[in-house]
């Protein structure tokens, strides 16, 4: 099995189960004790891995767009959480992870990519089954 393959399901499994997760840490928590241990769990790990990895900071356009990308997807975050509170892990999380369309609308727009006739209908089908589950 190639190295990406195997990193790729790593990843599915984790991403799974941390919705399933959160959502049990409502049940004695409040949504933004969830949000602050969470997010400095996470924040934990990112330090290991950078201390580990001996890597270097620079402070150039790219530290810069990273930053912002950060602040996206930790007001992304805040978002989703606040959503799993009260809504149906089943719902939010597929709902949620509907943002890939968003990337690819942008990425259309910004870059000048352009999906492939097959891209174009799993978005459409995606979007289709992400109303369909929201219905349930």
């Amino acid at each position: 099995m190639e190295a990406w393959i195997a990193f790729a399901l790593l990843c599915l499994i984790s991403w799974g189960a941390w919705g399933v997760v959160l959502k049990f840490a409502y049940a004695s928590s409040n949504w933004l004790q969830v949000y602050f241990v969470s997010s400095l769990a996470s924040f934990t790990l990112a330090l290991a891995v950078f201390g580990a990895s001996k890597g270097s900071l620079s402070i150039d356009k790219g530290f810069y767009l990273a930053a912002l990308a950060g602040l996206l997807g930790g007001a992304g975050y805040v978002f989703f959480v606040k959503a799993l509170e009260t809504g149906k892990a089943s719902v939010v999380i597929p709902l949620t992870a509907l943002y890939p369309a968003v990337t690819v609308a942008m990425a259309a727009v910004l870059l000048r990519e352009r999906p492939s006739p097959y891209q174009a209908i799993g978005i459409v089908l995606a979007v289709i089954a992400s109303v369909l589950l929201s219905l349930g």
